[in-house]
């Protein structure tokens, strides 16, 4: 745990990419029972990050790839890059993540397509990127967004992820009506998106 005290307002406690708990306190309120307070509620917050599934997808010789671990030669052999192969591959060499956009992305269109017809609604495009807190989102403009970081999981979480944003092709909130419709298309989507919130990808 580190706790830093700064001229703000109002202190706040995060998780950093290191798993590390990291505490910040407005100067006004040091060693008060605020302090004492955002700590505890602090330690719980690390308490609930390490009770999930920690996921380190790109290692030295390897990546993983809708829930299994592919040797990154044969990665590059599946899925040819544009750019050379670099003779010792570590994740600060990885070339650019389009080519898992693109692995994503030809995944993903497919089943967008079969479910927008399925709900008789169209949607205008696919966006792709890496974000910190949503699996995916629907715009109001039916946009679609998927988080890259999907790519290394096993497919029943993308497809659920992909029949939930469609779903919002109609139903805009999450309301009985729009669990009902999610449900008719995955029957099992409670279970498949309790084990999706248990992930965390490094």
């Amino acid at each position: 745990m580190h706790i830093t005290y700064k001229p703000i307002r109002h202190g706040y406690a995060r998780i950093d990419k290191d798993g590390k708990l990291l505490i910040t306190i407005p100067l006004s309120k040091k060693w008060s029972t605020f302090e004492e307070i955002l700590i505890t509620k602090g330690q719980q917050l690390l308490k609930r990050y390490n009770k999930r599934t920690h996921i380190d997808p790109i290692q030295k010789d390897s990546i993983l790839l809708f829930g299994e671990q592919v040797p990154i030669n044969e990665f590059y052999r599946q899925y040819p890059s544009k750019k050379a192969l670099p003779k010792h591959f570590n994740v600060s060499t990885f070339p650019s993540f389009h080519i898992l956009k693109d692995i994503l992305r030809e995944y993903a269109t497919p089943i967008f397509d079969l479910y927008s017809k399925k709900i008789w609604l169209s949607y205008k495009k696919i966006n792709i990127r890496k974000t910190a807190s949503k699996w995916g989102s629907c715009t109001h403009d039916q946009i679609f967004s998927l988080n890259l970081d999907l790519i290394h999981l096993p497919t029943k979480f993308i497809k659920y992820v992909i029949i939930h944003e469609s779903c919002h092709l109609k139903i805009k909130n999450h309301s009985k009506k729009f669990r009902a419709l999610v449900e008719s298309f995955y029957p099992s989507y409670k279970e498949i998106k309790k084990e999706l919130g248990k992930f965390v990808i490094k």
